[in-house]
């Protein structure tokens, strides 16, 4: 008897071993195929590369370019050096001397160009942070220079500087009797949730201070109203500076509550039906044009190569569509992490 009952709890421990075993293979094959979809294997491998960067001499032959083309670019590098900290140099010394106090300067500075590179770079070239004031579509640092905002400061100022200045100072107007009073609202508080209600159509609004914020109050959200602890990310999707969103090399968050699968793939459906610790599926509509695929970094878009993008509406809003009621059916928050694009494309958004 005690034999036949081993028999028995050995099969269930087998047949229990192998249902794991198709799970964890199923959603193996759901993530994205590279090692940003593999991120546990990503930090191994990481960890086993060794750091490195290029001295001067390298810097300029890189590429194994002849003695001759490496003393011109250095000397043409050491040109572009002396006019740039003569022409931003108080810019570039409140910067050095802030620097030391700010850790935000510490991180923004260290990753503009390739890592080989960046040592050097930033010792010859180092960058602004601090402006005086901004006209129109100009921008006016310390050194007296004017600089033309080509983006808006990223697509934020949507508007322009000038209509902005306008806002700030009528609504500093507006409020200046109540000041900083903490916990309570102004009025006006009341008829913005008016109005974004009736241009989103959403039945709530939430005030953050930025992007990242407020996606990890939806997350947090998601987590606590399903009782599920994992979050699913597609590859290349970008949700903001925070460690369950950006899994993988240099981030210590551990890997295992944050599923990077792939985007429109059947086999992601597949996990999505299947599995019931996910708590919310965040989508950056912005993937439409990349799916799969980080969009350009400001290092790449200094060439052609790293700009391009493809979009193909009914492809994507199709998979949009199946995700939606997949998530829907398993009981899954879906969150449009609409941060770029916002109500832009149309009332409701994308």
């Amino acid at each position: 008897m005690a034999s036949f009952l081993l028999s028995i709890a050995a099969a269930g421990a087998g047949l229990a071993a192998a249902t794991k075993g198709r799970e964890r293979l199923r959603l193996s094959r759901a993530k994205h195929p590279g090692l940003a979809g593999h991120v546990r294997l990503a930090k191994r491998i990481a960890g086993q590369i060794p750091f490195y960067g290029y001295a001067a001499d390298r810097f300029y032959r890189a590429d194994d370019a002849p003695a001759d083309v490496a003393e011109r670019r250095r000397a043409a590098f050491d040109r572009l050096a002396t006019a740039w900290n003569e022409r931003f140099a108080r810019t570039i010394a409140l910067t050095k001397e802030t620097r030391e106090g700010l850790s935000d300067l510490k991180f923004t500075g260290r990753y503009r160009v390739p890592f080989q590179f960046s040592e050097h770079v930033r010792q010859a070239l180092p960058t602004g942070a601090f402006l005086a004031r901004s006209e129109g579509p100009l921008l006016h640092d310390l050194d007296g220079n004017r600089l033309i905002d080509l983006s808006g400061s990223y697509g934020v100022n949507l508007l322009g500087y000038d209509a902005y200045k306008d806002m700030i100072r009528e609504g500093a107007a507006a409020v200046e009797a109540l000041g900083p009073v903490l916990g309570h609202y102004h009025p006006l508080v009341a008829d913005n949730v008016r109005r974004l209600r009736a241009l989103t159509g959403m039945d709530e609004v939430s005030f953050h201070m930025s992007g990242t914020e407020a996606v990890m109050q939806a997350v947090r959200l998601a987590r606590y109203h399903t009782g599920r602890r994992r979050i699913v990310r597609f590859a290349g999707a970008y949700h903001g500076w925070w460690g369950d969103v950006q899994p993988g090399i240099g981030n210590p968050v551990p890997a295992d509550g944050t599923l990077t699968l792939a985007e429109m793939s059947e086999r992601t459906l597949d996990v999505l039906r299947r599995r019931r610790d996910i708590a919310c599926v965040l989508v950056n509509p912005l993937q439409a044009m990349h799916p799969n695929g980080a969009a350009p970094g400001d290092s790449q878009l200094v060439d052609s190569a790293g700009r391009r993008a493809s979009f193909d509406r009914d492809a994507y809003a199709d998979w949009l569509t199946r995700l939606a009621d997949t998530c829907r059916a398993a009981g899954t928050v879906l969150i449009f992490d609409e941060v770029f694009v916002g109500f832009r494309l149309a009332p409701g958004g994308a």
